[in-house]
């Protein structure tokens, strides 16, 4: 059960109102933009902003900052985007993709020496990130699943799931404009947990 939670690349904290209705705490956020930054000390002075979060994995293991029961983010998408260069893990937007997962891995090593569960893992990303051509989507999702190696496809599935010794992993790609938003918004979520967590039944449908 989620109880907890951290906040990378945090923005205005879309996820903070989204999700206060479940019952979430979140323990800190991350983020560096300036607007943002002021929009969180305005709105939510009792969370703790952690800034850079290439810092996030010493805090953890250092216990400087609790590891919560979940890490989500949507790390930036510029490196991704068909509207970009799509330079992937070769620009350093895009290599925030693995610093991701450098704090989970960090929040997984607390919480497995406190007896706890892994991390569950939500992250939100362009659907540009599922043709790069550096793979960062294949790092992503095999590193959360446990696997030994990264799997590589020239083109990954708009939806998946992928089931490893770590943590079972689904993904799809949402259009927000089925969701009550008046645009065209596709986007790419990932949704990951272990110890007999599904997370298929929360991001597919049942037909």
């Amino acid at each position: 059960m989620v109880k907890t939670v951290g906040s990378l690349c945090s923005g205005i904290e879309s996820g903070t109102v989204a999700w206060s209705s479940l019952g979430f705490k979140y323990k800190w956020y991350s983020e560096i933009a300036e607007f943002p930054n002021r929009v969180l000390a305005e709105k939510y002075p009792e969370t703790q902003n952690l800034g850079d979060m290439t810092n996030i994995p010493n805090m953890l293991l250092n216990r400087l900052v609790d590891a919560p029961d979940m890490i989500c983010g949507g790390t930036p998408c510029q490196a991704f985007s068909f509207a970009g260069f799509q330079t992937g893990l070769n620009d350093d937007r895009g290599n925030l993709t693995l610093k991701f997962v450098d704090v989970i891995d960090a929040n997984d090593e607390v919480r497995l020496s406190n007896g706890e569960d892994r991390t569950v893992v939500f992250w939100e990303n362009v659907e540009g990130v599922l043709s790069d051509k550096t793979n960062a989507f294949g790092c992503l999702v095999s590193y959360l699943a446990g696997l030994d190696e990264p799997i590589e496809l020239v083109k990954w599935p708009k939806a998946g799931l992928l089931r490893g010794k770590k943590r079972n992993v689904a993904w799809r790609v949402i259009d927000a404009k089925y969701f009550g938003v008046p645009q065209q918004r596709r986007r790419l979520y990932v949704l990951a947990g272990g110890k007999g967590f599904s997370p298929e039944n929360v991001l597919f449908e049942k037909h």
